[in-house]
């Protein structure tokens, strides 16, 4: 019986040691806050402006907004989660970029009209009795 006794607290004292999993509280994750209209045309102008002036740095490109950096980034992040945006704004990137030419200024963003080459008419030989 004692044998029984020592080996029950023994198995009761080494239960102290044994790490038994806890449950875990599973917080829900934080949802971001949609991205608004403004707030992606904000985003998109920021980026187009910087796009057109490569010399611009994001403080230059925000003051017309009165937009902070940190505020600019937060709205940054929130538009790369969501691929969509991410899409919307490379394309509207994109087609800033096609609309300028290599001197950064603005050209039209219509179809061109085709080049035609024109040949210079041929002059009339000259008769040898003309001389």
């Amino acid at each position: 019986m004692i044998l029984i006794g020592s080996l029950a607290l023994g198995f009761v004292l080494g239960l102290q040691f044994v790490r038994w999993p806890q449950a875990q509280e599973v917080q829900e994750p934080v949802k971001t806050p949609k991205v608004t209209d403004d707030e992606l045309k904000l985003y998109i102008a920021v980026y187009t402006a910087m796009q057109a002036d490569h010399d611009l740095t994001i403080e230059q490109a925000l003051a017309p907004h009165h937009v902070s950096v940190e505020k600019f980034r937060h709205i940054e992040r929130r538009v790369q989660a969501e691929q969509r945006l991410v899409d919307k704004v490379r394309l509207a990137l994109l087609n800033q970029a096609k609309s300028l030419n290599t001197w950064g200024e603005q050209t039209p963003t219509g179809t061109p009209p085709p080049h035609t080459v024109q040949t210079p008419k041929a002059k009339p030989a000259e008769s040898p009795a003309s001389h």
